[in-house]
């Protein structure tokens, strides 16, 4: 065996455990600050909807801003449950490993799309059409909070690993029978 296809077969045992941690960091973002403002009140909100305001109660901010969110990160938090349990599977079961790397490939773009989505307009995919017709106004500018931000790097990453784990498989003298050959080869 070459010292880089060594190299690769080492990387790529990392592959589940990086999809199973990743799984896990997006839903964690999810649950974190997608955006925030300096404008008003000064609000905060995560990826699942959750308010906050300096200074003010949480029965005030539930008040005004129940259901007057958008939910986002909903979306992220099911993909990321969804690509942490099919990582374990494919760590578990090598023959669940094809149909696990497309299972995750699909669900880090849904992720990429969905937090680039929200990062090209914070407010407008957080706050929901009622919250600015009840301020009678355009909604604040927001900043993309740092789960927004980590969101899209995890997705990106993913579909990086996920890029790895396609190319290493259809890798030239990549097969179980090629690496079994050059072993005899370099024995002899």
């Amino acid at each position: 065996m070459t010292t880089e296809s060594g190299i690769v077969a080492r990387l790529r045992v990392l592959v589940w455990p990086a999809a199973l941690v990743g799984g896990l960091l997006l839903v964690l973002f999810a649950q974190v600050e997608w955006g925030s403002t300096d404008e008003g009140v000064q609000p905060s909100i995560t990826g699942l909807g959750r308010v906050t305001v300096p200074g003010a109660s949480d029965e005030d901010v539930a008040f005004f801003f129940e259901d007057n969110t958008d939910r986002p990160g909903l979306t992220v938090v099911v993909l990321g449950a969804v690509i942490a349990v099919v990582a374990a599977l494919g760590w578990w079961r090598a023959r669940l490993r094809p149909a696990a790397i497309g299972v995750i490939g699909l669900a880090s773009v849904i992720a990429a799309a969905v937090g680039i989505r929200t990062l090209g307009d914070p407010a407008a995919h957080l706050f929901s059409d009622r919250v600015t017709e009840a301020l009678d106004l355009e909604l604040p500018t927001m900043q993309p909070g740092y789960g927004l931000i980590g969101t899209v790097v995890v997705a990106v990453l993913l579909l990086v690993v996920v890029g790895f784990a396609v190319v290493t498989s259809v890798w030239p003298g990549r097969s179980p029978d090629a690496d079994r050959v050059s072993r005899n080869d370099e024995s002899s």
